[in-house]
């Protein structure tokens, strides 16, 4: 039996949803550049920086909350029924784990306060769109045409494929967070530890580019970058292990 979550009321065609994506990708980033004149979010000396990418993601937030509206979809992006073994919550935290040490805490000193909120609203922002785009929408329309594992790596690989602009390295460690935020949507219900996940993530790497100056690079990025590989690994050996006794659970239709 489909559960209410589970249920998919309006049917999204594979052109509809790759033209939403494209959309969602493509919308900010002609908004970044024609109303802010900016084509990268590399730096962050100053609030209005942060701000400017709070903006430009906000427009991708209400792309996607579109699409989910004029389908009904809401109850089914928001709530997972489909919840995995308790255990999983240990890998998946382990990225905030090492996010919030990882941050470079002594460029948010000596940015202050208000630099660190705007940039931290920005990063909120692409965390929601980006959750609700590929641990929403995606997982939903998936569920419809196949099962869990397939959900898992389409979606993972979509998310990946979606960073293409930033390099082929960017790719292959997107798409394997994409797969441990889609362990989080499942062990906790819903999106929100996924969002605050991502969230802590991008946050961790984006406070080394508080600066003016060109920066070396971030440390909190490696040490992720590795911490992440290390869970897919477990999650992945796992998968089985994972989820509960009474797995034959159906896909929507």
């Amino acid at each position: 039996m489909t559960t209410v979550a589970d249920a998919t009321p309006r049917r999204m065609t594979w052109p509809a949803l790759i033209g939403w994506l494209v959309a969602f990708l493509l919308v900010p980033s002609f908004v970044s550049v024609i109303g802010f004149a900016s084509q990268s979010e590399r730096l962050f000396p100053d609030a209005q920086a942060g701000l400017k990418v709070a903006a430009v993601h906000g427009v991708g937030v209400a792309i996607v909350a579109l699409a989910v509206t004029l389908k009904g979809w809401w109850p089914a992006v928001l709530r997972e029924t489909r919840r995995v073994r308790a255990w999983v919550w240990i890998p998946t935290l382990s990225l905030v784990a090492v996010a919030i040490p990882m941050a470079d805490w002594s460029r948010v000193r000596g940015a202050g306060l208000g630099v660190f909120a705007a940039v931290a609203l920005g990063v909120l922002m692409i965390a929601v769109g980006e959750e609700l785009m590929f641990r929403g929408v995606m997982v939903v329309f998936l569920r419809a045409r196949m099962g869990e594992l397939g959900v898992a790596l389409v979606s993972s690989l979509l998310f990946g494929l979606a960073h293409v602009l930033a390099g082929p390295v960017q790719v292959v460690f997107s798409a394997l967070l994409g797969f441990v935020l889609y362990f989080a949507r499942r062990v906790s219900g819903g999106l929100v530890v996924p969002v605050l996940i991502h969230l802590a993530w991008d946050l961790a790497v984006f406070t080394s580019f508080m600066t003016a100056e060109p920066s070396h690079g971030s440390d909190a990025s490696v040490a992720l970058a590795l911490t992440n590989v290390i869970v897919v690994i477990v999650l992945a050996a796992l998968w089985r292990k994972a989820m509960p006794a009474s797995s034959a659970a159906p896909t929507a239709s």
